[in-house]
């Protein structure tokens, strides 16, 4: 068995290389730049304004209180700019462009009304005070995102500042979501004795959806090989095939056998971790192919695990894993060594660091205990008991973000 840090390795360096595509600026958002932005203007284009007050010549306020002559107003947007000579001021708003002759804009807090069409200015002024310079923030020509950054609102904000209608991202890879097993059968049947639902593949696919990616599922491939060759054949059409169940070493677990017979390179086989031993990762060209375990929560982890930074790295992002933090885990917990255990976990923040809370579960099966899970705690393979108030590192899954995790409003055991 591979190490969780062999097998990580192993499956990154099997990534194919991200392909570039071009897509609408709406479309980007949460996507990987594929080339530098350049800047197409200086920004601003023009001395502006900070301040809604009056544009002046600084030399003019320096016996202030002062008044001067207003000779016109500019709102932001104006072309229309009077120019500002001795003894004279514009009324000029926040954003607007500073007239010629002026070279600094008095706040109208320190102004008052000086009679008909006059302004008292109450405290000097100095030159450049209250004034953005033209291209101060970026000049015409410069890097203003560079390949590879994620695009996150600010980012698409930048887009549109400089006349991005489309873009250059990294491709998603397209994935199919192949559900396995003579027991499964779908969400709207009422299963029989020996029977259950098709949890696995809307896990799967909602996972999928997490990482912006729009997984295809197919229907339920029963434990049979001609069946099981026929969606490899299938689902080869997708970039990513992500199978669920049939990965073990049973008499009718086909997937592994099959895809080596249909030219898939198997590189990983069985991971010494737990949740999800076996795990099958295989490559047939541009194809990436796993076998996760059919138990629901072990195909939930090792989709985190080994999915997740695939699809991630696939799509450009330079830290494809999940955020690791380190926190004190709130209450004692053990476990039979052997394999690394990724434990089912709230983590909260309380005080000045991470608290972890560890949640108890009947197996790899009980996803309704899992579900209430934020994170994951590592444990070492050679840890049996980690006790109340130890330091353990902490994989924080995608929900950790939507939801509430102070101290204040930790509720849930």
């Amino acid at each position: 068995m591979l190490s969780y840090e062999e097998a990580l390795r192993e499956v990154l360096a099997q990534v194919p290389e991200p392909k570039a595509v071009r897509v609408p600026l709406r479309k980007s958002l949460g996507r990987v730049l594929a080339h530098p932005v350049l800047a197409d203007l200086d920004l601003p284009p023009f001395k502006k304004s900070f301040m809604d007050g009056y544009a002046v010549r600084s030399q003019d306020t320096t016996t202030a209180p002062v008044k001067l002559e207003v000779i016109g107003v500019v709102a932001a947007g104006r072309p229309s700019q009077p120019r500002v000579e001795a003894g004279t001021a514009v009324q000029i708003m926040t954003g607007a462009a500073v007239p010629p002759g002026a070279d600094a804009v008095q706040m109208i807090e320190k102004t008052r009304p000086g009679g008909a069409e006059t302004v008292e200015l109450l405290e000097p002024v100095s030159k450049g005070e209250n004034v953005a310079a033209q291209g101060n923030e970026v000049r015409q020509g410069e890097t203003v995102l560079v390949s590879g950054r994620a695009l996150g609102a600010a980012e698409v904000g930048v887009l549109a500042t400089f006349g991005h209608q489309e873009v250059e991202v990294y491709a998603a890879p397209t994935v199919a979501v192949i559900p396995t097993g003579d027991e499964i059968v779908e969400v709207e049947e009422k299963p029989v004795f020996g029977q259950i639902r098709n949890s696995n593949a809307h896990t799967l696919w909602a996972q999928c959806h997490n990482l912006g990616v729009d997984a295809q599922v197919f229907p339920v491939t029963p434990d049979d090989p001609e069946r099981t060759r026929e969606v490899v054949s299938q689902g080869l059409q997708y970039d990513l095939l992500l199978f669920s169940g049939g990965v073990s070493m049973g008499e009718y677990d086909y997937v592994h056998r099959i895809l080596e017979e249909e030219g898939v390179s198997i590189f990983v086989q069985k991971v010494a971790i737990k949740p999800g031993k076996p795990i099958v990762v295989g490559r047939k060209g541009d194809h990436l192919i796993f076998g996760l375990p059919g138990n629901p929560v072990s195909a939930f982890v090792t989709f985190e695990l080994f999915v997740r930074p695939a699809v991630r790295r696939w799509m450009g992002f330079q830290s494809p894993c999940l955020p690791r933090v380190w926190g004190e885990v709130v209450t004692e917990t053990r476990q039979k060594p052997g394999r690394k255990f990724f434990k089912q976990a709230r983590t909260f923040w309380k005080g000045d660091k991470f608290r972890v809370e560890p949640i108890e579960t009947r197996g790899s099966a009980d996803l309704v205990a899992f579900s209430s899970a934020n994170s994951l705690m590592v444990l070492e393979a050679d840890v049996t008991c980690l006790p109340a108030g130890e330091r353990v590192e902490v994989l924080l899954l995608d929900n950790y973000f939507d939801e509430g995790n102070e101290d204040e409003t930790h509720s849930r055991g």
